[in-house]
């Protein structure tokens, strides 16, 4: 276990972060705050794979991860109409017959654009587990935060679908859903959070593509193997 620093957890939190304006700070609606059964409600699976317990650490990472919850829903609450309006283009522009991949990416630089905002928060959280956790356990936080669709699970159905994969293939396409991931911590919703991995598995699919390997036929066969299996295939993007 890492020593915390022995100045005030709250206050260091609050040091590090930085009061992040909404993109349309103009027109934001204010939030109502989190009441306390709301927020041990997100925090109890993070600490419950934690495997904390009583202990007094756990008091310590609950009270950061009060703090953050509360500005995750603010920030939210001002941003949420422009992003629902931004990802409503998004899956219009991929949308079939004309699938048009070139405008989702100019769409995905919008909503890039959007969550930037909120990356100060989202750095102060990580810097302020950081004295208290150690980073497989931070990592734990991020695989529960974003369990749906999450990364391991996308990854060994990636695997699955296609063995022959090469080490740079699996690197690759690791990188990618570690960004899914890592972005998906800032959505709310499992649909956010479903389309955000799909904005990386969308380059993984072209990826695929570029590499020999025939996405459309690979996946095909994966889902005619998954009858008789157990696994879950990736969504098709």
């Amino acid at each position: 276990m890492k020593p915390f620093r022995s100045f005030p957890l709250l206050a260091l939190f609050l040091a590090l972060v930085p009061l992040v304006p909404p993109a349309n700070a103009t027109d934001a609606p204010a939030a109502a705050p989190l009441d306390q059964h709301t927020l041990d409600k997100r925090t109890a699976p993070i600490l419950k794979d934690l495997k904390l317990g009583d202990d007094p650490l756990a008091a310590k990472v609950r009270a950061v991860l009060d703090l953050h919850f509360q500005a995750l829903t603010s920030w939210h609450a001002a941003n949420d109409a422009t992003l629902n309006a931004l990802w409503s283009e998004w899956a219009a522009a991929r949308g079939t017959p004309n699938k048009d991949e070139a405008a989702a990416a100019k769409v995905g630089e919008k909503i890039d654009a959007v969550y930037a905002t909120f990356r100060p928060q989202h750095d102060a959280l990580l810097a302020a587990l950081a004295p208290l956790l150690k980073p497989a356990q931070i990592d734990a936080i991020k695989d529960t935060l974003t369990k749906s669709p999450g990364l391991q699970r996308t990854y060994e159905a990636y695997l699955e679908m296609i063995p022959q994969f090469t080490a740079a293939d699996k690197a690759f396409i690791r990188g990618k859903l570690t960004v899914a991931r890592e972005q998906a911590m800032d959505a709310i919703t499992n649909k956010e959070k479903a389309d955000i991995f799909k904005r990386q598995k969308v380059q993984v699919q072209a990826y695929i593509n570029a590499h020999g390997y025939d996405y459309e036929k690979s996946y095909a066969a994966f889902v005619e193997k998954q009858k008789t299996s157990t696994a879950k295939a990736p969504q098709k993007d």
